[in-house]
């Protein structure tokens, strides 16, 4: 058994995967195995993997299946996973080269019951020295304080999580949903920790892309992402978590105001509008403009003074 195993669903990204698993070779921890699910790709993603599972040293499986999107590829991995611990890469994504042995040293030495570190949107890090960091020990509801007002820090995929609490937990990735299923994991996940280990460094590089939903032009009406932010509280509830009320009083109005942001960027004005007309958005831009972060608390402020101001605003700066 690995003590690691890295679970990257693979859908169409022939052109960047291979970058992805380099990122894997380079890895100072070496106790890992990968698995790649092949998500039905209709171009040369599976030939890509094969060939590189043929001449590389790492402990790699290839799955392949029917397109189910990647909640459903993530679920296979987990499922096929033999790693004590679990770690997820998107395929167009790259991990520091400290990036597993910063998690792992943490989570072990601490004994603590789940490590993270944060994202970054800039290449540069990957050329950073990350020899020395800092782990500073966390209680649970720090754990998701930082987690629920730092989302542009951190995502789901920084997280090192226990495979035997995922598989009592029955803790999967919802199928169902599209949008803000990783979060939902990610929230259930830590409802069940107590001792955290967070890396107070940047050690997972999030590409963006311009087909990403942020970016595309023709991002469609969805509300799943609401839907996920309510499951969320009522799981919190039913765990009994103290920062249950904070989670229910920010969380449904952040995701708002990221579908209003997303909108925006993507021209979708009819969604936009929409959104304003079906849910409180004014209420919940309220809420987010005492955010942390300075952007959104500017960008729900332009939407106080009026919706078009926001729209405008946003999609030109994106």
């Amino acid at each position: 058994m690995k003590k690691v195993s890295i679970i990257i669903p693979c859908y169409n990204c022939m052109a960047l995967v291979k970058e992805t698993l380099d990122s894997l070779a380079a890895q100072t921890f070496r106790d890992f195995e990968v698995v790649c699910v092949n998500d039905g790709s209709t171009d040369d993603t599976l030939a890509v993997l094969e060939q590189y599972k043929e001449t590389c040293t790492m402990d790699m499986q290839i799955i392949s299946k029917t397109n189910g999107g990647v909640s459903a590829a993530r679920n296979a991995g987990i499922h096929a996973a033999q790693g004590e611990y679990l770690l997820f890469l998107d395929a167009d994504d790259l991990y520091h080269p400290t990036y597993i042995q910063h998690l792992y040293d943490a989570i072990a030495q601490s004994k603590a019951d789940v490590a993270y570190c944060l994202l970054s949107r800039s290449a540069d890090i990957l050329r950073e020295n990350r020899e020395n960091v800092t782990v500073i020990s966390q209680t649970q509801r720090e754990a998701m304080q930082n987690l629920l007002y730092r989302m542009a820090d951190l995502g789901f995929y920084c997280y090192l999580y226990r495979k035997d609490w995922i598989v009592k937990e029955k803790l999967l990735f919802d199928e169902k949903t599209r949008h803000f299923e990783d979060r939902e994991f990610n929230w259930k996940y830590l409802s069940h920790c107590r001792s955290v280990a967070f890396v107070d460094a940047p050690l997972y590089y999030y590409r963006v892309l311009e087909t990403s939903v942020t970016n595309s032009k023709t991002v469609i009406w969805r509300t799943d992402g609401l839907d996920a932010a309510l499951r969320i509280e009522e799981y919190l509830t039913m765990m009994g978590c103290e920062y249950a009320p904070e989670v229910k009083a920010y969380l449904f109005p952040r995701v708002v105001w990221t579908m209003a942001k997303n909108y925006a960027v993507g021209g979708a004005k009819d969604a936009f509008d929409r959104l304003g007309k079906e849910y409180d958005v004014k209420a919940c831009m309220k809420r987010t403009a005492k955010d942390r972060s300075k952007l959104v608390a500017l960008a729900s402020w332009c939407y106080l003074i009026h919706p078009s101001l926001f729209y405008r605003i946003v999609r030109l700066k994106k």
